[in-house]
């Protein structure tokens, strides 16, 4: 996938007298597009919910929200945590983007999220934390857990950051070649269907604007090329 799209920037910009982009650069820029896609999906399903509420999508294949909601399940992660002794607080996974709906889970029991000023309540009532009915309280790379006795088998659902995306090569006759061999190697995390839209993210920000059915065009060029140098 990240080729494809490499060799669609590179042509274009050849096409637009534009000159070409490094594989640092293009490394760069996808990093930022990839991010920028992945955290619109959160407002656009938000979006298409409250369009579902009001009776205004449609079903199946044709249910927006629900292919989003797809899209963001291949972020889905779940760790178990660290306890740090140090501060008293559990470790976050370092590529965490936000912790799932009750999805910090101790020995089978849901932690409930308790915001801090209702921390000294809680501890000082007949309704403080318990073994059974634990809470926790989220910093911005940590959460702390009550009761304090709770220092292991505490487990985390979240969605994860994408990995960022990178390109790699070897040089040949001073000649750059696609080599996915490298151990630094690194695809698009993105549904495939997102080629045309990370096209364009990308173009946009070298200066270049491009229509979605271009960018179908040169996948398809790109493709029927690859057949036939393999038939070759």
């Amino acid at each position: 996938m990240i080729d494809i799209i490499y060799q669609i920037i590179k042509t274009v910009l050849n096409k637009e007298l534009r000159g070409n982009i490094t594989p640092d650069g293009f490394n760069k820029i996808a990093k930022q597009v990839q991010d920028e896609i992945f955290m619109d999906y959160f407002i656009d399903v938000n979006l298409q919910k409250n369009k579902q509420n009001r009776g205004l999508t449609n079903k199946n294949y044709a249910n927006i929200a629900k292919n989003i909601r797809q899209k963001i399940t291949r972020f889905h992660n779940m760790s178990n945590l660290t306890f740090n002794g140090t501060s008293g607080n559990f470790d976050l996974p370092t590529n965490l983007y936000f912790i799932e709906d009750n999805g910090l889970i101790y020995n089978g029991n849901v932690i409930e999220e308790v915001q801090g000023a209702n921390f000294g309540y809680m501890t000082s009532s007949i309704a403080s934390p318990s073994v059974t009915f634990p809470v926790y309280e989220g910093y911005e790379d940590a959460v702390r857990v009550y009761p304090s006795e709770i220092q292991d088998n505490v487990s985390c659902r979240y969605l994860r950051r994408p990995v960022d995306p990178k390109w790699t090569y070897t040089v040949i006759g001073d000649v750059e070649l696609f080599d996915n061999s490298m151990l630094d190697f690194q695809d698009f995390e993105l549904h495939v269907s997102e080629i045309p839209k990370i096209v364009i993210n990308m173009l946009s920000y070298l200066g270049v604007n491009i229509r979605e059915n271009e960018v179908v065009q040169y996948v398809e060029t790109l493709k029927m090329k690859a057949e036939a140098k393999e038939q070759q």
